[in-house]
């Protein structure tokens, strides 16, 4: 009996351990993580947090950038769907595919910063947000958008 159930179990581990030989083959397992992950790119936009457009501000405005679908990354590599935000000081975007040059009314915000507080005599300004890849070519007006603020 000792020797019957050494080989039943013997038997039992071989065969849960064979690989099944039959013709049929199983369907490939389909892997969505590249999905999930890849930016939505087509249906991107970028949006101001703070502050809300027509707002009395004082000075410095504090500012809070948005974007969805796309992803901040700092400057550097050009990879799609990947950027950093540009605030414009009385502008409304740059042309896709120009790059954006650094000026006092045109700032990068290439490490990827998400806020900025900005020194602003008081007046009326448009103040616009343009998304940028990583060498800071603008993705254009489809990444660009645009709040009037009052600042006392």
């Amino acid at each position: 009996m000792k020797y019957l159930s050494v080989a039943l179990l013997s038997v039992m581990i071989y065969s849960c351990s064979t690989p099944n030989k039959s013709n049929e083959q199983s369907a490939p397992v389909e892997d969505n993580t590249a999905i999930a992950e890849k930016p939505m790119v087509d249906s991107a936009y970028v949006f101001f947090k703070h502050p809300a457009d027509g707002a009395t501000v004082p000075s410095p405005v504090y500012i809070e950038m948005g974007v969805s679908g796309m992803q901040i990354e700092p400057a550097g590599a050009v990879k799609e769907g990947f950027g950093h935000h540009h605030v414009l000081i009385n502008q409304s975007s740059w042309p896709e595919g120009t790059v954006i040059p650094m000026s006092d009314s045109t700032i990068h915000y290439g490490k990827g910063q998400t806020d900025t507080t900005l020194e602003l005599e008081p007046g009326e300004y448009t103040i616009s947000l343009q998304f940028a890849d990583g060498v800071h070519s603008s993705y254009g007006e489809k990444m660009a958008a645009s709040i009037t603020v009052t600042v006392e």
